[in-house]
């Protein structure tokens, strides 16, 4: 039996083949880089990247005007996204896991299932953020899934008390003045203050931080942090 298809529907059945690549990235992949700091701009810019490859999905349908087999007009309207999905992964620049030889003390952050920030009378420490996009960036990320790089924290001692992390921070700003030295508070469930000399590093930045530290006498078991994957 011959079925006839209209232009718009061939596009229609293509367009929705061409938001499965999107769909499925979404569920392996984007879902991190939108839930990683959720703003107006990065899910519109989201939502557009999904209308484009629709529209490109559909144009592919509506350009094979002699096929008008529902299943097949889905197939081809996949092929075309599915291409620009795998390539803009190609280029994505992932959330880094920390690297195992920093110190044998990252795992915990790393394995944390938790996202929320802890006691609230705590207001007054720094606390562990990622850094603060500029709307192109906001609507780049949205776009291409893109994370930004500067997300790494040089830890140097990790306390259960608030007071002996405040003690230690004290205690190395007065010994080495070309540091700076600053109390977090706990992180998701992980119970421990944090004393931090380097916030919102590049890798790079923050390995050669931690080098020149250990150098400088800091304690040898100081460590690099990321945030935990999701």
């Amino acid at each position: 039996m011959n079925i006839h298809l209209s232009d718009r529907q061939r596009f229609l059945f293509a367009g929705l083949g061409g938001i499965m690549p999107t769909l499925l990235n979404l569920i392996v992949i984007d879902l991190e880089t939108l839930l990683l700091n959720v703003t107006a701009l990065s899910l519109l810019s989201y939502l557009i990247r999904v209308l484009a490859l629709f529209a490109i999905g559909g144009v592919v349908g509506w350009l094979n005007r002699s096929e008008c087999d529902p299943v097949k007009l889905f197939q081809l309207g996949i092929a075309a996204p599915a291409m620009i999905t795998a390539a803009m992964n190609g280029g994505r620049v992932a959330l880094p896991d920390a690297p195992a030889a920093a110190s044998p003390r990252v795992s915990w952050h790393i394995i944390s299932p938790a996202y929320a920030q802890t006691d609230p009378a705590d207001s007054t420490l720094k606390r562990f953020t990622m850094p603060a996009e500029t709307s192109a960036q906001q609507i780049y990320r949205g776009l291409f899934g893109a994370l930004p790089k500067n997300v790494w924290f040089v830890i140097v001692g990790s306390h259960l008390s608030r007071e002996d992390a405040e003690k230690q921070a004290k205690r190395l700003r007065d010994n080495y003045r070309n540091f700076t030295a600053e109390v977090y508070e706990p992180y998701g469930d992980n119970p421990y203050y944090a004393v931090v000399i380097g916030a919102q590093l590049t890798l790079a930045e923050a390995r050669r931080l931690q080098q020149q530290a250990i150098a400088a006498g800091f304690p040898k078991d100081s460590y690099l942090w990321t945030f935990p994957q999701r």
